[in-house]
């Protein structure tokens, strides 16, 4: 329940907040205003459930805030906090049927039953509405057994009941269509069934229609329904229906409607334009998702560990045959993909040290229910699988080209180094190959250039006494002994006379 409160004095109005937050959860203080004036400069963004206003206050009493307010055509109730000498304040704003007043101190016992009851009223209102408006069968339709309340559920199905459509039995066909069907054709390509029908839309925007079915209909005559349907529609849209068993009471709609996704999602594996499927009682097996991993474990990631993109492809293109076959439920689908794309991710991160970033977080937009149909959801999981395998590739190319570079930099460190003439030597740009070695080897090609040099300079050192140290800089490449011995000293922490007395 949102609470404003209102009262000049500021000890007064912050401890009467803090004890209505201590009051519980479920009360949340949305407001607390010096003066009538402050909140009425907000309230328009405001949509509170209770108001609670001291009755004395300068320049606006607490009974001219509530006229104002309720000019406004707000729904907010309210109470009024009073001295033991307000009482003909008092009177005056029970006219406006304030719900109760609190004397000052506030008693937090009275403060607790007056928040019950308001609360309480609040919710009975709420309901009430939620009954006077047009949305009573997507109440029933869409919502979650487990969070709506169960007289909620009784009232509603009490005044559903009362109407036509639910005055004997009733199915629900789901209908998803491309280009998306709109009402007013459904309307249409139904008007001459002769019985009575309701359209409603869930989250994906395709269609519930709850179809009327009387005694002497027979048991075939939902599939034949849906089989109608899908030949009145124009002949370039694909479309598929789902449709559930026989019902009857409101209170099932919700279980119809289940039925009727659990048989869309069976059709939705169809590759022709058009199909309908009714309920199926197939239920997912461990041992099928078990086969799926294991052509993952078994035949992609091995490919991908030696760098064979096609073969890894062509792996990958049975796994999508087999998931199809299965057809899985999307909430599973949803998980056994999520699994495959996290294996792969992996493989792919570890062949190429470094965190893959193509295609956003594994698993991340894996949602069945937003494709048309599986060969869609199949061709974006292709795609998907295509980029990574790309990625792959493109990285073991790039650090091959890494490689080919040290490698010739262990050669030739004694020469002088060209940029340009590197990246020739892998068909690159002078830039990105910076970036790129930098990138995976975590220094400049500089750097690995002057601690080969060095490594080189150490050996020799080491190994050949009869060498002036300015002789065996010049052999690793620096012609000036004294920009030898600083590079040197940087690198090792000695000069290089320093080093070969250690070593020796």
């Amino acid at each position: 329940m949102n609470i404003i409160v209102v009262d000049d004095e500021e000890r007064i109005r912050l401890g009467l907040c803090k004890l209505i937050e201590q009051a519980g959860e479920n009360y949340v203080i949305i407001g607390s205003y010096g003066s009538g004036q402050e909140l009425l400069d907000e309230i328009e963004h405001l949509e509170p459930d209770l108001i609670i206003t001291d009755i004395k206050m300068p320049q606006m009493t607490g009974i001219q805030l509530i006229s104002k307010v309720t000019g406004m055509r707000k729904k907010a109730k309210f109470a009024v906090l009073s001295g033991f000498n307000d009482f003909e304040y008092v009177r005056e704003a029970l006219r406006y049927e304030v719900k109760d007043y609190l004397l000052k101190p506030v008693n937090l016992d009275e403060l607790n039953r007056m928040l019950a009851k308001v609360e309480a009223e609040v919710r009975q209102e709420n309901n009430r509405r939620r009954l006077e408006s047009e949305d009573l069968v997507s109440l029933l339709l869409f919502a979650d057994d487990r969070q709506l309340p169960a007289l909620l559920k009784e009232e509603v199905s009490g005044e559903l009941d009362r109407s036509r459509l639910f005055a004997e039995h009733y199915a629900v066909l789901l209908i998803g269509g491309d280009p998306a069907i709109t009402d007013e054709h459904l309307e249409k390509w139904t008007s001459d069934w002769q019985r009575e029908r309701k359209i409603v839309r869930n989250e994906s925007l395709r269609q519930a229609l709850i179809i009327a079915i009387g005694q002497n209909d027979h048991a075939n005559t939902v599939r034949d329904l849906a089989v109608t349907l899908l030949q009145r529609l124009p002949g370039f849209t694909k479309a598929k229906i789902g449709y559930s068993s026989v019902f009857s009471g409101s209170t099932r709609l919700g279980q119809a409607y289940r039925e009727a996704s659990a048989a869309f999602q069976q059709a939705w594996y169809n590759n022709e334009l058009r199909g309908c499927s009714g309920v199926s009682n197939q239920t997912s097996h461990k041992e099928e998702r078990y086969r799926l991993l294991r052509i993952i474990d078994k035949e992609v990631l091995p490919a991908l560990q030696v760098c064979d993109v096609a073969l890894a492809s062509r792996a990958f293109e049975s796994w999508l045959t087999e998931c199809a076959q299965y057809r899985f439920h999307w909430d599973e689908l949803r998980e056994v993909c999520s699994d495959m794309h996290v294996l792969i991710s992996e493989e792919i991160k570890q062949r190429l040290d470094r965190q893959l970033s193509v295609g956003g977080e594994p698993g991340k937009n894996i949602a069945p229910e937003s494709f048309e149909d599986w060969r869609a959801f199949a061709a974006r999981l292709r795609s998907d699988m295509s980029d990574r395998f790309h990625t792959l590739e493109q990285g073991r190319s790039e650090n091959k080209a890494v490689e080919t570079i040290k490698a010739y930099l262990q050669k030739h460190y004694t020469e002088e180094i060209e940029l340009q003439r590197l990246a020739d030597l892998v068909y690159l740009t002078p830039s990105y190959l910076s970036k790129l070695f930098k990138t995976e080897t975590g220094e400049t090609i500089t750097d690995y250039l002057t601690s080969e040099r060095i490594e080189q300079a150490k050996r020799l050192l080491r190994d050949e006494h009869g060498l002036k140290t300015y002789m065996i800089g010049e052999m690793v490449g620096y012609a000036d002994p004294a920009y030898f011995t600083k590079v040197f000293k940087k690198m090792t922490g000695k000069t290089p006379k320093e080093y070969r007395d250690i070593v020796r």
